[in-house]
């Protein structure tokens, strides 16, 4: 009896935590990246409503940049501690909330009516995103095939600036369908997909790690997670200020120039779909090439680029924004996966440090940036975001970086 019943559940995987249906790993990534598109698909709510929100509350370009400096303070506190505890924990959880609270907070944004109800919606969306990102992805390495971790990482992200893809359309979509209060009508997926994760994998391993009680505690073990992967995470910072900035920034530009809401949201999805797609190659790049070289290379031809779009206009800057955000973006997968491969007993903190940290200290970093657009104006500010990639060669006097495949 109980080895027909051994055998059983081998056939129905129920006692092992896999769900209802024997998951293949392929299967489990692909799910996982589904959240990812669906929780990042609020990404562009904020770029694409920025110039609503700064005219309907009178706020100059500083202020503005707060509700972004919210989002960012929610992943600098909020992912590393997640990352941590997703590490000790087997269900997913925090992947299945993430979104719910993520989408809550996007679509309550531009009806806030008044600048404290905007911090409150933005600190929402932050905390919803806080909470899926280390799990989500540190869910990835921990159910995907070894040999296929760049892969399944590259699926991950895809689905994830996917879902920013197709966010401006979605966003614009909905106010010309419905208005600003029809925006509820977005929260549909994520409360789809909920029980979906929940019913099919309510387990992402089999069993934890016996605790190193030498780094057990959050602090000992995120500095030594920090630590080890301080040249990764520099360049990701740098690499995700120049995205955000450029996709905060030039939305606000392109009003200034008399744009509709209409441009702003097909000027989002173009620079977004050319970073999605250059995960791509970057990927296939990456398993004849060292890391380094091709994460040096992406950032100079970025730069390159972004400069150029900078001092140009019309449809030579955009497709030069475009260029430029896809080398720099091109990068995502290949610093999480070498984190995740320097670190395979912590894969959730460790992706939380190159992703969640690095994200939110550039989602930070956009108030000191609004100031100085305030200041010098939005041209300027947008010339230096061009230039800002260069500094990331710094990193690669690292060890870590030179020569690392």
């Amino acid at each position: 009896m109980e080895r027909r019943w051994s055998s059983l559940s081998e056939k129905i995987s129920l006692p092992s935590g896999k769900g209802f249906f024997a998951l293949s790993a392929e299967i489990k990534v692909v799910l996982i990246s589904l959240a990812h598109g669906v929780n990042d698909m609020y990404a562009a709510f904020l770029p694409t409503f920025v110039p609503y929100i700064k005219a309907s509350l009178g706020l100059d370009y500083a202020l503005t940049g707060t509700l972004s400096l919210i989002v960012g303070f929610c992943h600098i506190v909020g992912q590393p501690m997640i990352g941590f505890l997703c590490d000790r924990i087997r269900r997913p959880y925090l992947m299945i909330v993430g979104p719910l609270l993520c989408g809550s907070g996007a679509v309550m944004l531009p009806n806030a009516g008044s600048y404290g109800g905007a911090l409150f919606c933005a600190g929402l969306w932050g905390v919803g995103s806080a909470m899926f990102h280390p799990q989500g992805s540190g869910g990835v390495g921990y159910v995907s095939k070894p040999e296929k971790l760049t892969f399944a990482m590259t699926l991950f992200n895809i689905s994830g600036t996917a879902g920013a893809l197709i966010s401006p359309v979605v966003a614009v979509f909905a106010v010309q369908k419905f208005g600003y209060g029809g925006l509820w009508v977005t929260l549909l997926p994520p409360f789809l997909l909920a029980p979906l994760l929940y019913v099919s994998m309510p387990f992402l391993r089999e069993t934890l790690p016996q605790p190193d009680r030498r780094a057990s505690g959050f602090w000992r073990s995120f500095g030594g997670v920090f630590r080890t992967l301080l040249p990764v995470w520099g360049v990701s910072v740098i690499r995700d200020i120049v995205f955000q900035g450029v996709r905060f920034f030039l939305p606000l530009k392109v009003a200034a120039q008399g744009g509709s809401l209409e441009t702003i949201g097909t000027v989002l999805f173009c620079i977004t779909l050319g970073g999605t797609l250059a995960m791509i190659p970057a990927e296939r790049i990456a398993r004849r090439v060292s890391f380094g070289t091709i994460l040096g290379a992406s950032m100079v031809l970025g730069s390159l680029s972004l400069t150029a779009a900078a001092l140009s206009s019309g449809l030579i800057s955009t497709v030069l924004y475009i260029i430029g955000v896809s080398c720099v973006f091109s990068t995502m997968p290949l610093t999480v996966v070498l984190a995740q491969t320097l670190m395979p007993h912590a894969r959730s903190i460790a992706s939380s440090v190159v992703m969640g940290l690095a994200w939110g200290v550039a989602n930070a970093a956009l108030y000191p940036l609004g100031k100085f657009a305030d200041w010098v104006g939005i041209h300027n500010t947008t010339l230096l975001l061009g230039l800002l990639p260069l500094l990331s060669l710094a990193f690669f006097a690292s060890p870590l970086l030179r020569g690392r495949r």
